[in-house]
């Protein structure tokens, strides 16, 4: 176990099959079934606090006894002195520790299987991401190998009543899943698939998980058991389930019958969020939508859900998806529009556009930046589809309406505040307002959250609470939510301090009686004095979500206190984690944590928490960035204010990860931090981001946010960052292919440096030009050479008379490539030593990576091809380990044309099928300086097949 139990011996758990735990090498007897099963609910929320009220559920369900919170305690007591036998009589020692108003057990990835699991798989998730597939089936191997069996096997109940397990199992099945999609890839399909036959009993009916193991069966040359799976599978959902296999589990079954692995596995979108378990009413609704549905005469296309807010459109529109989710095969997508996002931040159509065409299958080089394109391109694909799309939260009209199919034989369901009237002239579409609910839905909808026996025992006060809460899903749901955490506490008193609350959320009062902030406040009022301060300051945040880390910086406090402090805002669902770390509000909690802000902090208070918040950002980023060039100076950003935790990575991929994580915040920080004073921030932010956004080739966003960084510069009159911004917009034209746009930025960054007298930045912009220059024409071969090397010549004469190393080993690159493009190869050898000497004398890996491809570039036009192959795989590594798949592509093109070059045709065509992959994965945009795109490198993998 970690240092935190000082000198206890040590305790490790099991939970990914039956419950068991050592002490050192002794298995430990863990006592009677309900003593387990209080551990297994402990286990499966690794180090978080678990109410008093989640515990006796899991124990009894809904028939509790009186003396439940009092059993539950003497098994804690017990199980304290199984773990340390010494205990001394009521001392909580170092395992399981008392928490708010629940218990939580000390454990990590050391001391227990399942944050160990969680690691493993976050770790091959981050390799898959780069592109390791082979390095992610390996830690993928080596985390499923801790599941042995179905979690808490021999404790659970039905299933339906152990959620937190069945989650947990199929968390597992979906690192499974991956697993095999990442072996499929590399080629490894063998080593998946004994664990792929071993779980795929677990959940007969999975014809995800199936379809995978017929795949492998195939790749690995196992055709008839592979075809013998699928059989007995079809067989199995006709007889038990009356339904034909689906699409995925058909397209596997063509592939096992062609014998061979697939080269791309097309992945039929399934993005619908879960269907909320406790869903009950709205009967009548959803009829009429199925019947409007499939209506012969006028079927429907299009469902617009309106009301008013805390209606329940969202569940009942996921709802209604899940209903008739079997008549559209070809898959579902969905989208959270935040139309009504109190902090502004939107999402725009044409970002929703492009996730959609991502999910689609549509690689990012080929999305066009013209929303109308986009329209054009996303209905094209839908064209003769039948799918579902569900587009939740929009704003108005404007916002929704190139997101609608064009095709008639999908379904579109849309959900509003406003009533979309303006769709149903457009669109035809068919309008379904939610009113508040019936009284006998919601008085069903409290008694299945809170237990029938419960709400028998108390009706009037359940009459009571439904009127209260004006009979709205979201406040019905806040209301119980906070009742079953309280078992003890009586349903009357409940109603009675509904009715007795006053003000708040005037906008969202449903009438005289009751208030929405009543409803908040029952939440609000159970927080420590820390939680509540963190949902006022944190309602205050901008961006689609914000982590944990960072929710600890705009407290001031430390992360330990603040992960408490987010574990109360989650349990009494003020916020959501919708991803590990990650936290969001919905809209009308935000609303009303604002409001408390402005009622109950200073000024003072509201600005030093934004002060935090910007700085967490501004010294987070500039750290993380580091990894990335830890040699290349940077503009100072001074020391963070009082009570700021900038967040801190070890290595460069988990840089590229969290950049990856905090991309959207980041944007809408650099976008939004100048209204609120803090421009100088937002364009350091901005320029901080640049290595990220030139290592992954997303380009676009590059150029996005940069603009709104030389804005911020501007606005606040700051000349250096107006001209630094300018200079890292032109660099994402020239990424992007828009020379010419790239050489415009430079120009007017020169005429500014002019100006300002600066003359250190003008070698980077020389050499900069230098860079367009040499890549202004449509192909590798086109660019104006002679005025590039004058260029960069120039820059190398600046960088020396500053003394700056890596600017010399750029120069002296920039040189190298521009006398190999004039065919002076051996010229270009000698100026390309001298870079690669400069560079590793500032320990520049990334300038040494790109070096390798130069110097195999050069031996090939040499025909010296032994050489270049060793220059260019050696390039390869170098880029994969710095996290830039940008450069690694471009490398393993490179190294593709050497190997055929060569003659070695083979090895040639899997180089250039695994570069197509990479940029066609949308990993990256477009393939660098070297104007790399996919039809190119396809049209090579083409010439070789033909020759």
């Amino acid at each position: 176990m970690s240092a935190a139990h000082g000198g206890s011996p040590r305790v490790r758990f099991s939970l990914l099959g039956p419950l068991r735990a050592w002490r050192e090498d002794e298995e430990l007897d863990l006592g009677p079934r309900q003593q387990r099963l209080l551990l297994a609910v402990l286990l499966v929320n690794p180090d978080q606090p678990v109410g008093l009220g989640e515990l006796i559920a899991a124990l009894w369900g809904e028939d509790a006894p009186a003396s439940a919170a009092n059993v539950v305690h003497r098994h804690v007591g017990q199980l304290r002195r199984v773990l340390e036998p010494d205990l001394p009589l009521r001392a909580s020692g170092d395992w399981l520790l008392r928490d708010g108003g629940g218990y939580r057990l000390r454990v990590d990835a050391e001391s227990s299987d399942v944050p160990r699991f969680r690691q493993l798989v976050a770790g091959a998730r981050a390799a898959a991401a780069r592109g390791a597939d082979v390095e992610a089936v390996r830690l993928f191997r080596e985390g499923i190998r801790l599941w042995s069996a179905p979690c808490a096997q021999g404790l659970r109940r039905e299933p339906l009543e152990d959620q937190d397990f069945a989650a947990l199992d199929r968390e597992c099945l979906s690192a499974v899943a991956e697993a095999a999609d990442a072996a499929l890839r590399c080629g490894a399909a063998r080593e998946v698939l004994p664990v792929l036959r071993r779980v795929a009993p677990y959940d007969p009916f999975n014809e995800e998980l199936h379809a995978r193991l017929i795949l492998a069966l195939a790749a690995s040359g196992e055709q008839a058991e592979a075809l013998e799976v699928y059989r007995s599978l079809v067989g199995r959902l006709a007889d038990e389930l009356g339904i034909d296999p689906g699409t995925r589990l058909r397209a596997a079954h063509r592939d096992a019958l062609g014998g061979g692995q697939p080269e791309h596995m097309a992945v039929r979108p399934a993005q619908l969020p879960k269907d909320l378990a406790t869903f009950s009413g709205r009967d009548a609704e959803l009829a009429g939508m199925v019947a409007s549905l499939r209506d012969r005469d006028r079927p429907m296309s299009l469902a617009l859900i309106d009301g008013m807010p805390g209606a329940g459109k969202t569940t009942v529109a996921i709802r209604l998806a899940y209903d008739v989710a079997a008549d559209f095969p070809d898959g579902q997508l969905f989208v959270n529009l935040r139309g009504y996002d109190p902090s502004g931040s939107v999402m725009e159509t044409a970002e929703a556009l492009r996730g959609f065409l991502y999910a689609l299958g549509t690689p990012s080089a080929r999305i066009p930046a013209d929303l109308d394109a986009q329209t054009g391109l996303y209905r094209s694909l839908l064209k003769d589809k039948r799918m579902l799309v569900v587009l939740d939260n929009a704003r108005d009209v404007e916002h929704v309406l190139p997101l609608i199919p064009g095709s008639p034989d999908c379904l579109a369901i849309v959900t509003s505040r406003n009533r979309l009237t303006g769709l149903v002239t457009a669109e035809g579409g068919q309008t379904f307002t939610l009113d508040p609910m019936a009284v006998d839905e919601a008085r069903a909808m409290v008694a299945l959250r809170l237990g029938h026996a419960r709400s028998a025992r108390e009706p009037d006060a359940v009459d009571r609470i439904v009127e209260m809460c004006g009979r709205l899903p979201l406040a019905l749901a806040i209301v119980a939510a906070r009742a079953a955490a309280y078992p003890d506490v009586p349903l009357s008193a409940i109603a009675r301090e509904l009715r007795d609350a006053q003000g708040g959320l005037d906008a969202f009062a449903y009438d005289d009686t009751t208030d929405l902030r009543a409803v908040f406040s029952w939440s609000y009022r159970t927080l420590s004095p820390r939680a509540a301060r963190l949902f006022r300051l944190l309602a205050r945040t901008r961006g689609p979500d914000i982590s944990h880390a960072a929710s600890a910086s705009v407290l001031g406090e430390e992360p330990r206190a603040t992960r408490a402090a987010l574990a109360e805002l989650s349990r009494t669902r003020l916020v959501t984690e919708h991803k590990p770390g990650r936290f969001q509000f919905h809209d009308l909690v935000r609303a009303y944590g604002l409001e408390l802000g402005d009622e109950l902090d200073t000024d003072t208070d509201r600005a030093a928490a934004r002060l935090r918040t910007a700085d967490h950002y501004l010294h987070s980023a500039h750290r993380v960035r580091q990894l990335f060039q830890p040699h290349q100076q940077s503009v100072p950003v001074g020391e963070p204010a009082p009570g700021v935790t900038p967040e801190v990575v070890p290595n460069t991929d988990r840089a590229m990860a969290w950049f990856i994580a905090e991309n959207e915040v980041l944007h809408d920080f650099v976008e939004h931090a100048p209204a609120d004073g803090f421009g100088g921030h937002a364009w350091r932010v901005a320029l901080d981001m640049q290595e990220f956004f030139q290592r992954r080739g997303v380009h676009l966003s590059w150029a996005a946010t940069m603009r709104a960084a030389l804005a911020a510069a501007r606005g606040t009159g700051d000349r250096i960052g107006e001209a630094r911004t300018l200079r890292s917009l032109a660099g994402a034209h020239y990424f992007a292919g828009d020379t010419d746009e790239a050489l415009a930025c430079l120009r007017a960054t020169q005429a500014l440096l002019d100006e300002l007298g600066w003359v250190g930045d003008q070698a980077y912009v020389q050499r900069n030009i230098g860079d367009v220059l040499a890549r202004r024409g449509h192909g590798i071969s086109d660019g104006d050479y002679p005025a590039a090397f004058a260029h960069y010549e120039r820059a190398h004469r600046l960088f020396l008379e500053m003394g700056h190393q890596q600017g010399e080993a750029l120069s002296l690159e920039g040189m190298g490539v521009c006398a190999l493009r004039m065919g002076r190869s051996e010229e270009a050898l000698e100026m390309l030593d001298q870079a690669m000497d400069t560079f590793r004398l500032s320990n520049d890996l990334h300038g040494e990576a790109n070096c390798w491809a130069e110097y195999g570039e050069a031996y090939a036009s040499l025909a010296r091809h032994e050489e270049a192959i060793a220059c260019l795989r050696r390039s390869v590594d170098m880029h994969r380990e710095q996290a830039s798949l940008v450069g690694e592509v471009e490398s393993l093109v490179l190294l593709g044309d050497a190997l055929a070059g060569s003659g070695d045709r083979t090895k040639a065509r899997a180089v250039w099928s695994e570069a197509a992959g990479l940029i066609e994965n949308g990993r990256i945009a477009r393939v660098g300086p070297s104007l790399f795109a996919i039809d190119e490198v396809r049209e090579r993998i083409a010439r070789l097949d033909q020759a």
